[in-house]
């Protein structure tokens, strides 16, 4: 079953894009993206134990997920404090080794802001900060107000100050200088290493579309999802045999990512995910899937032979190697491969390209 799977999607990975595609003038070429804006939006809080007041907090913020995420844009923090002249900078990387060299930093924010002790106040970004999968970048918070009350945060209490399933913020250092990267304090060296940022960060996801060359970045119920349609329309008993291959790609492009759950990999258990929805029986219903209600496993799709890889699809060496060799060409093989495949799917289907339908079970 791994075999089929990789055979269908995954070494299509290591091809060229669909060569169909290209004769379709683009109406239904799969998209990596909708467009430039962010799909979610989200914001997270910190914890707030009002440890502490300065004048600024250096912290980490990094995209860190196993999910199909294009990307993350930060658009703003919100801090609480005497505040007064405040100004946020970034750094490509991390804070660590930077704090006192102003060139390895970009401002993006400057405004001045009244006191606000108990109402976080929100300070917009001059443009959001974009994030991919892995990577990180440094952020410092600062106040120019003379004093101590600039801004709250609080000692470390762990190294990673908030986490979610695609973003985290890590602990810092206090900076007791009401100079942006001022190299003396109140006394002596201004920075305090272990501190926390307090407030809220605001971001957007833009996540990932799904096409053949990113199937292995997608939850297992949406790759198991896409595996099961392939393999019905092999058959020349599914109604999906009557659909081109293009739409049946260009329709999962614009299934929502998480459409069939947000599991990524094996169970916390240790325990293999299930490689395909179980065969109907007599105590369980044909539209049934592990991943909840589906219809893909039932006869009007699959057939009297029924819908799982385990029924007459895939269950024989000779079955599992023309579906291989079926899909190989959908997926992009060589232009003269690709002309074998289209004149056998819309006439009389080879034999060696698609494989028969299995006996119906015995009642």
């Amino acid at each position: 079953e791994d075999h089929i799977e990789a055979t269908l999607v995954l070494e299509s990975a290591r091809r060229s894009p669909l060569l169909p595609m290209t004769t379709l003038d683009g109406v239904l070429q799969l998209d990596a993206v909708a467009d430039e804006l962010v799909h979610e939006n989200f914001t997270c809080d910190t914890r707030d134990h009002e440890d502490h007041t300065f004048c600024g907090i250096m912290f980490d913020l990094a995209c860190e997920t196993e999910r199909p995420v294009e990307y993350i844009e930060i658009s703003s923090v919100h801090v609480r404090g005497a505040l007064g002249p405040m100004t946020v900078w970034t750094t490509p990387g991390s804070f660590s080794g930077k704090h006192e060299t102003e060139e390895a930093w970009t401002k993006v924010y400057s405004e001045t802001h009244a006191r606000s002790h108990n109402e976080l106040v929100e300070l917009r970004l001059q443009s959001p900060l974009r994030l991919k999968p892995g990577e990180r970048l440094g952020l410092y918070v600062h106040s120019a107000l003379p004093g101590d009350e600039g801004i709250v945060y609080d000692n470390c209490r762990r190294s990673i100050s908030y986490h979610d399933p695609q973003f985290v913020v890590y602990s810092g250092m206090a900076h007791l200088s009401y100079r942006p990267f001022g190299t003396s304090g109140f006394w002596g060296r201004p920075w305090r290493p272990n501190r926390e940022f307090v407030g809220r960060v605001s971001y957007g996801v833009r996540w990932k579309m799904w096409s053949p060359s990113v199937h292995a970045q997608f939850p297992l119920g949406f790759r198991e999802a896409v595996r099961t349609v392939l393999m019905g329309s092999r058959r020349t008993e599914s109604l999906l045999y009557l659909l081109q291959d293009e739409i049946i790609l260009f329709t999962f492009n614009k299934i929502w990512w998480n459409e069939w759950g947000t599991q990524m990999g094996a169970s916390s258990t240790g325990a293999a995910a299930p490689s395909a929805p179980p065969a109907a029986s007599a105590s369980s219903s044909p539209y049934s899937s592990p991943y909840g209600h589906s219809f893909f496993g039932h006869p009007f799709f699959f057939g009297a032979g029924g819908g799982s890889s385990s029924g007459g699809c895939g269950s024989s060496s000779a079955a599992r190697g023309s579906l291989a060799s079926s899909v190989r060409r959908l997926l992009g093989d060589s232009d003269e491969e690709e002309e074998e495949e289209r004149p056998a799917k819309a006439q009389a289907p080879a034999a060696a390209a698609k494989p028969a339908a299995a006996p119906a079970p015995a009642a």
